[in-house]
């Protein structure tokens, strides 16, 4: 068996390292505090595995935890709004909106109409049906049928948009083989990265409700008290190394 050296700065590098991984972790709860109101938002997650390095030249391995991102898409609480464009997803999907570097995915519904009566994601991106935009049709909408009180606009639990009993379109709601091969990309959206895309079954639409983020406020403020007591910890193993180099020092100088 190959022996292994000791490296003397073993203990600062793992404890530099620690503050990285605290410094991401930080990252990651504070932006999902910062995303508890926004409709559909799914929390971020980091793992951390430790990997076994071997360096070329005098022979010393160690290990170092590397931190990999991944999103929890727990169902969140629906919240009744009222608006008959705002449509919730319960159970499994995604909705299919375009955007201009591609198709993106996304659980938020609260959605608009445009100056073209176009179905669009609050960021102006046009919603998906049967794979091309949705588009309400001008002449019934300015006969205010965007309303939940007449109910002239319906949205199926299966996606399928009607005014006053015609069908409209259907909207795009999609699942994936691998839901961990889903990339968040900002504005509450998601991208495939080689996940295979298939049309979802087991859903449910609601019309005039969002679905609230699934972000625990307490759970995400003790996991900040936690990572700053590490921070502390870090800092103070750091200041003991400071201390005892400067002593090591001050005994070689005489």
């Amino acid at each position: 068996m190959e022996s292994l050296k000791i490296n003397p700065q073993l203990g600062l590098l793992e404890t530099l390292e620690a503050g990285q991984l605290l410094v991401r972790k930080l990252d990651t709860h504070t932006n999902n505090l910062a995303n508890i109101s926004t409709p559909g938002y799914k929390k971020s997650k980091l793992s951390f595995r430790e990997v076994l390095m071997k360096k070329i030249g005098p022979l010393w391995r160690r290990a170092f935890k590397e931190s990999i991102p991944y999103t929890e898409m727990e169902q969140g609480e629906l919240e009744p709004t009222g608006e008959a464009l705002h449509l919730a997803i319960v159970g499994e999907g995604f909705f299919k909106v375009q955007t201009p570097q591609g198709v993106a995915y996304t659980r938020a519904g609260n959605f608009l109409l445009d100056t073209q009566r176009r179905l669009i994601t609050p960021h102006g991106y046009l919603v998906l049906s049967n794979g091309a935009p949705l588009v309400v049709d001008p002449a019934m909408s300015r006969e205010g049928l965007l309303t939940m009180e007449n109910l002239r606009l319906h949205v199926s639990p299966e996606g399928i948009l009607s005014i006053d009993g015609t069908e409209v379109g259907r909207l795009d709601v999609v699942t994936f083989d691998d839901i961990g091969k889903l990339k968040k990309v900002g504005e509450n959206l998601f991208v495939s990265e080689g996940a295979q895309e298939r049309p979802a079954t087991n859903y449910e639409i609601r019309q005039g409700f969002i679905e609230k983020s699934n972000v625990d406020p307490v759970a995400e403020m003790i996991n900040l008290i936690e990572i700053q007591r590490s921070f502390e910890a870090v800092q103070k193993f750091i200041r003991g190394w400071d201390e005892a180099t400067e002593k090591l020092l001050e005994t070689t100088r005489r």
